[in-house]
């Protein structure tokens, strides 16, 4: 049987090529979108760092040295104090990190977190590092005056 001109014809080539698109197609969408759960859960994990290192900087801020405060010369970090209790404040918010005291006023946090992937750990990557960093600042304050 002859075709009739203008008529379509099938070619036994084209068969079957639109099913390798759409799984070329479909294996594109699924690793855009692991990409993107495991991005997205980095950056959250580093909002959660450094959150963590603010708070912790905060704690270690509290701690002054008392006796010059009280008297009203100044306020200043207690060294020792102010960086066990930033490091006790990570280590009670299961993070790992370090405090130090920079100055007689600053305090300075770091914190390292790790977030497990989901989806790029099947391509060999299952971990992404996070890291947060604060300082804290110690001001004394009256009548909502900066002393």
């Amino acid at each position: 049987m002859k075709a009739m001109p203008g008529a379509a014809t099938t070619s036994h080539r084209d068969q079957g090529s639109i099913s390798v698109m759409a799984i070329l197609i479909a294996a594109t969408v699924v690793v855009m979108m692991g990409l993107a759960v495991d991005v997205s859960g980095q950056v959250h994990a580093m909002q959660e760092a450094r959150s963590v290192a603010r708070e912790a900087a905060r704690a270690g801020g509290q701690q002054v040295q008392l006796p010059a405060a009280v008297r009203g010369h100044g306020v200043e970090a207690n060294p020792g104090e102010a960086a066990a209790a930033a490091n006790n404040y990570l280590a009670a918010a299961g993070t790992t990190g370090s405090a130090t005291v920079t100055g007689p006023t600053t305090i300075r946090v770091d914190v390292t977190s790790t977030y497990h992937t989901r989806f790029l750990s099947v391509i060999g990557i299952p971990t992404l590092s996070s890291t947060g960093q604060a300082n804290a600042r110690i001001t004394r304050v009256q009548d909502g005056v900066e002393q």
